[in-house]
C-alpha cells in the first residue's frame, strides 16, 4: 500500500494576462508551465513520485489542463471540483471564488485510499528539499507537518533590486506569528495579525509544557502539507471553509493543550503508526536509530501534533507580479538543477546581441541590430531591428516593432507594440494594441479597469 496520495491544487484564474483562456497552473515561467515546478517538486521524492497523483482544477480550465498534462511521463487524475458555466451570474460567480481549500478537497476525498496525504499548491518556486519534511512527519508519527519558507521581499531577491512594473499598487503580506518549540520544532499556536489584538497572547500550560517556545515571525507558510488521513477526516466532517485559516490554527492549539476534539481531529488511538522499522524504508538509507535521535523522539510523549520544517534555499510562490519577474529570472538554473537540460539561448545571430542569460523560444523571428539582455521570450515572438529589451518577459505571439524599448515590463500574449515606443516598468496585457511613439512607465494597459485584477497574478491564501 502507497503511503501518500498526493494532492496538487491548480485551479483558479490567471489574472496576469487577463486572457482567461489560460490557468494559472499553466502561466509561462522560463516558458515552461508553473505546474511543471511543482511538479518536477514532487517528481523529486521517491516516497511522493510512486504515489497516486490527483490534480484538482475547475472545470473551465479541465481540458487544456489535461492536455498540457498528457504530453508528460506522468500517472495523474485530474478532478474537477466545480463545472464551468458561460452564463454564471455574478452572485454565482462570487461563491465559487470563495471556495476554501476544504471545500475543494471535499471533491476528491473518496478518492483518497492512503494513510496520508500530501497537499501542494501549484505556485511553489524553487528547489525544495522533501527528506527532511517527510522524515520529520514519519518519525514523529505527526498529524500534520508544514514546510514554512524564510520571508523574502520579491523586491531584494536577486543580485539587483525589482521594480514593480505597472500601477504602482502597493503589496502587503499580513504578518504571520507561529509559536513553536524549538528543541522540537512543534507548532503550538499560529496567529494572523488580523486576529490579535495589542499582544499575542501565549498559554501558561503550553509554556510549561514547552519551555524552549519562541514566536517566530520570519517565516512563512509554503503551502504544502503532509497530512495524516485520519486528521483530514475531521477536517472534511467539520462546517470549515478554508484549511489554512480556520481549521489548520484550531487543530493546532487544541492538540498542544491536549484537548483532542472529535470536531477537530482524531484521538492517538485511533491514529495509524506510520513509523519506518526497517532502515531501507527510511529516506537516504538512514538508521533509525540516528533519525529516532536527530529528531528527539525517544519520548512517545512528543509524538503526534504539528510540526514544521524549514528549507534554507531561495523558495518562494508566485503569487504576484513581483515574485512572477523574479521566478522568470531565476527559472533558466532552476530547470538545469532539475533536468540537466540549459535553456538559455545559445545561437549567434549576426548584427544581434543576445546575453547567455536570455531564454528564447521556438519560431522567433528577431531583427537586424537589436539588444535583448536578461529577458524571457515566448515562441513565435516577433522583434523587428533596432529593439532594446532589457528585464522583461514576452509571452508568446508578441510583436515588437521597429525601433522599441522595452525595460523591466510583461508584454503578455498576442500583444502589439508600435514602432518607437518608449515602455519601462510596465505592464502590457493580453491582445493590446500599443500606437507607435508611446511613452510608458508604471503603467496597467488591459482591456478591463480592474487594476488590482492584473496585479495579482492570483491570490490562493484558503
Amino acid at each position: 500500500m502507497k503511503e501518500f496520495t498526493v494532492i496538487l491544487y491548480a485551479g483558479g484564474n490567471n489574472r496576469l494576462s487577463t486572457d482567461l483562456s489560460i490557468p494559472k497552473a499553466l502561466l509561462p515561467i522560463g516558458n515552461r508551465p508553473l505546474i511543471w515546478f511543482s511538479l518536477q517538486i514532487i517528481q523529486s521524492h521517491p516516497s511522493l513520485a510512486s504515489s497516486p497523483l490527483l490534480i484538482l482544477t475547475s472545470g473551465q480550465y479541465r481540458q487544456i489542463l489535461d492536455d498540457y498534462l498528457s504530453t508528460l511521463n506522468i500517472t495523474y487524475e485530474l478532478i474537477v471540483y466545480r463545472q464551468h458555466h458561460e452564463s454564471t451570474s455574478d452572485d454565482q460567480q462570487q461563491i465559487q471564488d470563495e471556495l476554501g481549500t476544504l471545500d475543494i478537497l471535499r471533491s476528491c476525498y473518496s478518492r483518497i485510499r492512503t494513510e496520508s496525504i500530501c497537499l501542494i499548491s501549484c505556485d511553489l518556486f524553487g528547489k525544495v528539499n522533501l527528506t527532511s519534511l517527510i522524515n520529520m512527519f514519519r518519525v514523529r508519527d505527526a498529524s500534520l507537518s508544514m514546510l514554512l519558507i524564510k520571508t523574502i521581499i520579491p523586491s531584494t531577491t536577486g543580485k539587483e533590486t525589482i521594480i514593480q512594473p505597472g500601477q504602482k499598487i502597493k503589496f502587503t503580506t499580513e504578518p504571520e506569528f507561529y509559536t513553536v518549540d524549538q528543541s522540537t520544532n512543534r507548532v503550538t499556536s499560529i496567529r494572523l495579525k488580523a486576529d490579535l489584538d495589542e499582544y499575542l497572547p501565549l498559554r501558561q500550560n503550553i509554556l510549561a509544557k514547552y519551555p524552549r517556545t519562541i514566536i517566530r515571525t520570519d517565516l512563512v507558510d509554503a503551502h504544502l502539507y503532509l497530512i495524516k488521513k485520519s486528521c483530514l477526516d475531521i477536517a472534511i466532517r467539520s462546517d470549515y471553509s478554508s484549511f489554512r485559516k480556520e481549521f489548520l490554527p484550531k487543530m493546532i492549539r487544541q492538540m498542544a493543550i491536549d484537548q483532542p476534539l472529535e470536531d477537530l481531529i482524531s484521538t492517538p488511538a485511533n491514529r495509524t503508526t506510520m513509523i519506518r522499522q526497517q532502515t531501507t524504508d527510511l529516506d537516504d538509507n538512514a538508521d533509525l536509530s540516528r533519525l529516532l535521535e536527530e529528531y528527539d523522539c525517544d519520548n512517545q510523549e512528543i509524538r503526534g501534533g504539528c510540526y514544521y520544517s524549514t528549507d534554507e534555499t531561495q523558495i518562494f510562490r508566485v503569487k504576484h507580479v513581483l515574485s512572477y519577474l523574479e521566478a522568470n529570472r531565476q527559472a533558466s538554473l532552476l530547470i538545469l538543477s532539475y533536468t540537466n537540460e540549459d535553456i538559455t539561448f545559445k545561437e549567434r545571430l549576426e548584427q544581434i546581441q543576445i546575453s547567455s542569460d536570455c531564454v528564447i523560444g521556438d519560431g522567433h523571428d528577431i531583427g537586424k541590430k537589436t539588444t535583448i539582455r536578461r529577458t524571457i521570450i515566448g515562441k513565435n515572438c516577433r522583434i523587428e531591428d533596432k529593439c532594446k529589451i532589457i528585464n522583461c518577459v514576452l509571452l508568446d505571439n508578441v510583436h515588437v516593432k521597429e525601433g522599441v524599448t522595452l525595460q523591466n515590463s510583461i508584454i503578455c500574449s498576442r500583444s502589439t507594440i508600435g514602432s518607437k515606443c518608449e515602455i519601462q516598468n510596465s505592464i502590457i496585457c493580453s491582445n493590446q494594441q500599443i500606437e507607435g511613439n508611446s511613452k510608458l512607465n508604471g503603467e496597467t494597459i488591459s482591456a478591463i479597469n480592474h487594476e488590482s485584477e492584473v496585479y495579482m497574478v492570483y491570490d490562493d491564501e484558503q
